[in-house]
């Protein structure tokens, strides 16, 4: 199957099962109450100009109305019989906006009512052509036909379906009765009994005039710059979102970049206050070297002399000369400052002078701290 074909089945499906729903009643429901709210001046300008000219034959004479969105009004009657008349209206017909339609009696054709499987809506036409020769006493290329749907069944499984068959004779007869008229048809239809048209068109394809509706053109020309000024709208509105989108990003990334600069320097504010604190807790658990010196010369006797003091990372190394170096130990151990002394090495005497020469090593520790008191502890 060629794809056009496989396209117009598809969408003929579709449409099918659409009708088969609620939505289009309710669409025309919608689209009635929207047009009831519309000014008088602006009805025309939705609804368009779907007016038509009918046409029927009562013998030699035509009476001609105009059919529109507020009925049927008659125009008048012409003489078939004359036909400089007959031209003029065919010329007038040449030059109307309205179409043209023939309108036949309802003894011109049969009517037959018909139930019908749901599956037979997507190919109406074809299953009609079968139901012609059962119906009617006519083949199917003796008639002019079309068929409508009635209606459908509760469980939606069967199709109330009109056939409605004209003689192609007839159809004849009537077409050459309006003379030069008949080229400018643009469809047969039917009256009912209520003198109504049927909303049928029996007039073949090949009979009908092609005529140009201006309102169309102006109505897709109008359709067209909707959807481009709807594309264009469109797209505005996402260019919009695009660049709030980039300015959104930027302003996040500039404010993820404060933040990573406010806490690599929350960090290294931190990092120097615990240095500091560090430092000082550091310093305030030792004594200064005052009271390190301060202690030592307290504690040491006037007959010991030191030629060397060293005091690193609280260790204190002390070498002198003193008449009773082991006596020095005793002395530091009293100290709350000056833990472990202890002599390392030989003890020597030195003959010039009488004393002990000595090497005195120890640790600096927390000394006593002073609470709000003023006691010691």
């Amino acid at each position: 199957m060629p794809a056009v074909d496989k396209f117009t089945t598809s969408l003929e499906t579709l449409r099918l099962r659409l009708a088969r729903t609620p939505l289009p009643a309710w669409g025309r429901e919608a689209a009635a109450a929207w047009q009831g709210v519309l000014p008088p001046a602006l009805k025309p300008l939705v609804q368009g100009d779907a007016s038509r000219l009918l046409l029927d034959r009562d013998g030699d004479q035509l009476r001609v109305a105009v059919a529109d969105a507020a009925g049927e009004r008659p125009l008048g009657e012409v003489p078939l019989s004359d036909p400089d008349v007959r031209d003029a209206m065919a010329r007038r017909l040449a030059d109307s906006p309205a179409p043209a339609w023939l309108m036949l009696p309802a003894s011109a054709v049969l009517r037959r009512t018909l139930s019908l499987p749901v599956a037979a809506e997507a190919r109406l036409r074809d299953v009609l052509v079968h139901e012609i020769d059962r119906q009617t006493p006519f083949t199917a290329d003796q008639v002019s036909f079309e068929g409508r749907v009635l209606g459908r069944d509760a469980g939606g499984q069967a199709l109330r379906v009109e056939l409605l068959v004209l003689p192609r004779a007839r159809l004849e007869a009537e077409l050459q009765a309006i003379g030069p008229l008949a080229a400018r048809l643009a469809g047969a239809d039917v009256r009912d009994a209520d003198g109504r048209g049927l909303g049928i068109n029996l007039l073949a394809h090949t009979q009908r005039a092609r005529r140009a509706d201006p309102s169309r053109r102006l109505n897709l020309a109008l359709a067209g710059i909707a959807l481009v000024a709807l594309v264009l709208a469109l797209g505005l509105v996402r260019y919009n979102r695009s660049q709030a989108l980039a300015e959104l990003r930027a302003e996040v990334a500039q404010a993820n970049a404060e933040v990573r600069q406010a806490r690599m320097a929350r960090n290294q504010l931190v990092a120097k206050v615990e240095a500091a604190n560090f430092l000082a807790t550091r310093r305030a658990a030792r004594p200064t070297m005052l009271e390190v010196l301060d202690e030592l010369t307290r504690r040491v006797p006037d007959d010991t002399s030191v030629d060397k003091l060293t005091i690193d990372d609280g260790k204190i190394v002390m070498v002198g000369q003193s008449r009773a170096a082991p006596a020095l130990v005793g002395l530091l151990q009293a100290s709350p400052i000056v833990a472990e002394p202890a002599l390392t090495g030989a003890v020597q005497a030195d003959p010039r002078s009488g004393r002990d020469r000595f090497t005195l090593t120890a640790r600096i520790v927390a000394g006593p701290t002073e609470v709000a008191d003023g006691t010691v502890r």
